[in-house]
């Protein structure tokens, strides 16, 4: 009992789990700081940066692209179109090669200019658009008066060659809005959209009087390949391509898969091009 050492080893046992100084202690704080520290991570502001300026980018992209759409109606010259077109046509075919672009490519000589439509380009301005450059292709009213003797008869008339204007829209319903605006010119239009049976449409460009054909790509192409063959490529002498209408996602008639293959088609037939 009077050695001092034994009495000082009993206490100091537990006393050094809880001494502050103890290896304990330290190695408690060791754990702890490490995760306190990387908390913050400090490449988040840089990826963050990094993530806006790409997003902007896609942005100012985006509204370019949507300007040029409506605008390029507008263009005067015909290889600015074809260019766009073309370029369409490369970026959604990237594996075709060099050669085979070629087949699909667009000659400017296929293109006509509009930048003389001053008008607005919405559906109000489409029967003046038709009827300002297209008039004489469009059927004689009925119940006008002959001039004279040898002017021929609306009968007569219906046995010559047959000229068709197709308006080609990205979707059935826009189809139906440019037929709604157009159908008060001589002779109507026409709408031809997957909606209607194959043999309707049929009939109806086979026995119609109107030359104006409101339609989508696809339906088109379908009844062009139809094996009656009541419409054929070389009659539609006018593609009017409904350039300037945007939907909701803001993509136009040159998004639309078929709308190349058909408009390359009734080109090589002989028909021109004008974008409204």
């Amino acid at each position: 009992m009077d050695d001092g050492l034994a009495y000082d080893v009993d206490l100091s046992e537990p006393e050094t789990q809880l001494d502050p100084g103890s290896d304990f202690e330290v190695d408690a704080t060791a754990t702890t700081t490490p995760t306190a520290t990387a908390t913050p991570k400090t490449p988040e502001p840089k990826k963050r940066k990094k993530t806006s300026k790409l997003q902007d980018k896609k942005r100012v992209k985006m509204e370019m692209d949507i300007e040029q759409k409506k605008n390029l109606s507008k263009e005067t010259g015909p290889e600015v179109i074809a260019d766009f077109i073309n370029n369409r046509i490369r970026h959604k075919n990237p594996d075709l090669s060099a050669i085979e672009l070629a087949e699909l490519y667009f000659n400017k000589s296929d293109i006509r200019s509009t930048a003389d439509f001053e008008d607005e380009r919405d559906l109000e301005g489409f029967s003046k658009f038709i009827v300002g450059k297209f008039k004489n292709m469009l059927p004689a009213k009925k119940g006008k008066p002959k001039k004279n003797k040898k002017e021929k008869s609306e009968t007569e008339d219906e046995t010559e060659e047959r000229k068709f204007i197709a308006i080609v829209s990205m979707s059935a319903l826009r189809a139906c809005d440019v037929h709604r605006a157009t159908k008060d010119i001589s002779g109507s239009s026409l709408k031809i959209i997957n909606k209607n049976k194959i043999e309707v449409d049929l009939k109806l460009v086979k026995t119609t009087r109107s030359r104006v054909l409101c339609c989508t790509p696809g339906r088109l192409i379908k009844v062009l390949n139809s094996e009656d063959l009541e419409l054929s490529k070389d009659e539609i002498k006018i593609i009017i391509v409904d350039n300037s209408y945007l939907d909701g996602k803001k993509q136009n008639i040159w998004d639309i898969k078929e709308t190349p293959e058909v408009l390359k088609t009734l080109s090589a037939n002989g028909s021109k091009m004008y974008l409204y």
